[in-house]
């Protein structure tokens, strides 16, 4: 659905793209007198014409649609029970992510993206790691620990945890410490 709304986008803008400039030209003198009110003229009463400014019509309720409906605020279900359902925010959830995350001081400026399957949860941590120490072990750690904190709090089902390093910060400290 999101490729089809890009195509759009890219159609309607390329659209007004080529209206604005023949208008300018127009504007300027650059083109006949005639031009604009015989393209008018040859729309009148022609088919073609006709379909393709309702598909363009229609291509632009498509693209500002979203803009007027009311935004449901994204979240999953923890748990159904008699009494009814519980449900996280994706903001709560990546809020809990982001603040346990922070309590290791090993991964910094981070950002969070969230997936939901049939298979659960998918976090993808994307930030910058504090050394030294070893980066396959630290991100291994950290994958395992996010992993089992999510399940063991929310009870929702963690399928994969995939860490981005965007960059490699060195921590004075921790390498005098160990040093």
């Amino acid at each position: 659905m999101k490729i089809i709304k890009n195509i759009f986008s890219f159609i309607i803008a390329l659209l007004v793209i080529i209206l604005t400039l023949t208008l300018s030209v127009y504007s300027f003198g650059l083109i006949s007198v005639d031009l604009l009110p015989d393209l008018i003229r040859a729309s009148h009463n022609n088919l073609q014409a006709a379909i393709s400014f309702l598909v363009i019509f229609v291509m632009a309720l498509f693209i500002i649609y979203p803009f007027f409906t009311d935004k449901k605020i994204k979240q999953t279900k923890l748990l159904s029970s008699e009494s009814g359902d519980i449900s996280i925010t994706i903001a709560a959830l990546s809020n809990l992510i982001k603040d346990r995350v922070n309590e290791r001081k090993k991964l910094e400026d981070i950002s969070i993206k969230l997936d939901e399957s049939d298979a659960g949860l998918t976090i993808i941590l994307s930030g910058r790691l504090t050394v030294p120490g070893d980066l396959p072990s630290i991100s291994e750690n950290i994958q395992r620990d996010l992993k089992e904190y999510i399940e063991q709090t929310t009870g929702i089902k963690v399928a994969k945890v995939q860490i981005s390093i965007n960059d490699v910060k060195k921590d004075k400290n921790l390498a005098n410490k160990s040093g």
